[in-house]
């Protein structure tokens, strides 16, 4: 008892020798369990990852991005603590996604679709990027869900098409002689990074993830908070 009190004991003791001890970041990182640096190496990998997924798309679908905006504006909103999404009717998550694929919308459909999944990921992170001692991590079931849901959202992406015929946002596919399947790498690297981590939490809580059945061509998006 006392071993696993220990911590916190000097946490509380340094918290009453400090008034502001949040401001050290060796305290910071004294306050958080092994666990808890996985899950921030987790988060900061999949923020790594969306940014370098949301810069690609837009090269490779230049007319989204608006007149006046970059795509490193674009990036800095994607990694914001509290984004501004009036442009897409400040909806988020799946909704959002969805948004990027609806024939009425004619908004930025690679920030409605990057941001509908950067959502997600906040959500099934709690809104945070760093945990402490007493915070609360993930919940494994939400983070598998959330990878599964990237899956949905990948399969969107490459099989949405206009009425015409051609697609809806480009991604993967031929570049002159070049086959390019970097996007769909990128979002498995972030559909895996989620299953690791959902395996670990599930592992360490003691809590067995209920595997849904789904079908490749899943459209429906599972719960990833509450």
């Amino acid at each position: 008892m006392l071993r696993r009190l220990g911590p916190l004991l000097v946490w509380v003791l340094l918290f009453g020798c400090n008034s502001n001890p949040l401001d050290n970041q060796a305290l910071r990182n004294f306050a958080k369990t092994d666990t808890a640096f996985a899950v921030e190496a987790a988060r900061n990998q999949v923020d790594t990852l969306m940014v370098k997924f949301l810069t690609k798309m837009y090269k490779r679908n230049p007319s989204q991005l608006p007149a006046g905006v970059s795509v490193d504006d674009r990036a800095r909103q994607l990694t914001e603590k509290s984004p501004e999404l009036s442009e897409i009717n400040d909806i988020e998550g799946h909704s959002a996604v969805n948004l990027a694929f609806s024939p009425d919308f004619y908004g930025d459909r690679v920030f409605a679709f990057t941001m509908g999944l950067q959502t997600m990921v906040n959500t099934t992170f709690v809104k945070k990027r760093e945990f402490l001692l007493l915070d609360s991590l993930p919940n494994p079931q939400y983070v598998f869900n959330a990878a599964r849901n990237f899956e949905t959202a990948a399969y969107l992406l490459r099989t949405k098409r206009r009425v015409d015929g051609s697609m809806v946002l480009l991604s993967d596919g031929i570049e002159g002689e070049v086959i390019n399947t970097s996007f769909s790498r990128i979002l498995g690297s972030i559909i895996g990074i989620h299953d690791v981590l959902a395996a670990t939490l599930s592992k360490q809580d003691q809590r067995a993830l209920n595997f849904v059945a789904r079908g490749v061509a899943s459209t429906v998006f599972l719960p990833v908070g509450l």
